[in-house]
């Protein structure tokens, strides 16, 4: 009876030793620029997969974070990647950066080397999209995507394609693909999106891709990223 007594009091005693040790995180990010949230930015625990995004207040909340763990990673396209030492309030200022980069491709988890990427996904960059005589924004990828399918059931004026990536996969036999728009879930129609608007449009295919939407993203994602103002872009043409 003791034994089984002192088997329980060992096993409750390390049941809430863990649950105590787990740590969650919040914060924001902000640019050093305006002082403006930073949307969709990518929040990384450093060596794991527990991540997330900011949402449109720039803020995250990351848990279930083990004391072991002692860095995130924050990354932004067009802004310098961070590498931050984790405390229960956070405020990381991000600053962008005026570096040729390598191409990128913009991902589940922020922005990845395309040498270094090993799924299936495509990129588009604003030239491709402003250069092409399209209605709207999805229509610029009709014949730059090898293995997406679109469709127009009627061929009237402003009808939205439909998208085929990946077939019907999904649990509600849907065959539309996830669209984020900014870091952020978007229901709305494709001619609401200004394609002059759009700096890059991701494609992801495959299943390492799309992990991270989980059923959401059977279909394939895309992802689309507008344009933000840059730093020390304006002149003064005024005349004394």
């Amino acid at each position: 009876m003791k034994k089984t007594l002192l088997l329980l009091f060992v096993c409750l005693f390390v049941g809430i030793s863990h649950a105590q040790a787990q740590v969650t995180v919040k914060g924001t990010v902000i640019s050093s620029e305006n002082n403006e949230p930073v949307i969709g930015a990518s929040v990384l625990v450093k060596g794991t997969t527990n991540g997330t995004i900011t949402d449109i207040n720039g803020q995250f909340t990351l848990t279930n974070i083990s004391p072991t763990n002692k860095t995130i990673i924050v990354s932004f396209i067009g802004m310098e990647t961070q590498e931050v030492t984790i405390k229960p309030e956070m405020k990381i200022v991000m600053t962008s950066t005026t570096e040729v980069m390598e191409e990128v491709l913009v991902v589940a988890y922020g922005t990845a080397k395309k040498s270094a990427f090993t799924g299936s996904a495509k990129m588009i960059h604003t030239e491709q999209i402003t250069k092409r005589p399209v209605t709207n924004v999805i229509e610029s990828l009709s014949g730059q995507v090898a293995g997406l399918q679109m469709t127009m059931t009627n061929g009237q004026p402003g009808e939205t394609p439909s998208i085929l990536i990946r077939g019907i996969s999904s649990m509600s036999a849907k065959t539309d693909p996830l669209i984020v728009l900014d870091g952020m879930p978007y229901e709305g129609g494709w001619n609401n999106i200004n394609p002059a608007d759009v700096e890059s449009i991701s494609v992801l295919k495959d299943a390492a891709s799309t992990a991270l939407y989980g059923a959401r993203g059977a279909n394939g994602v895309i992802i689309i990223t507008t344009k933000s103002a840059q730093s020390r872009r304006c002149k003064n043409h005024s005349r004394r």
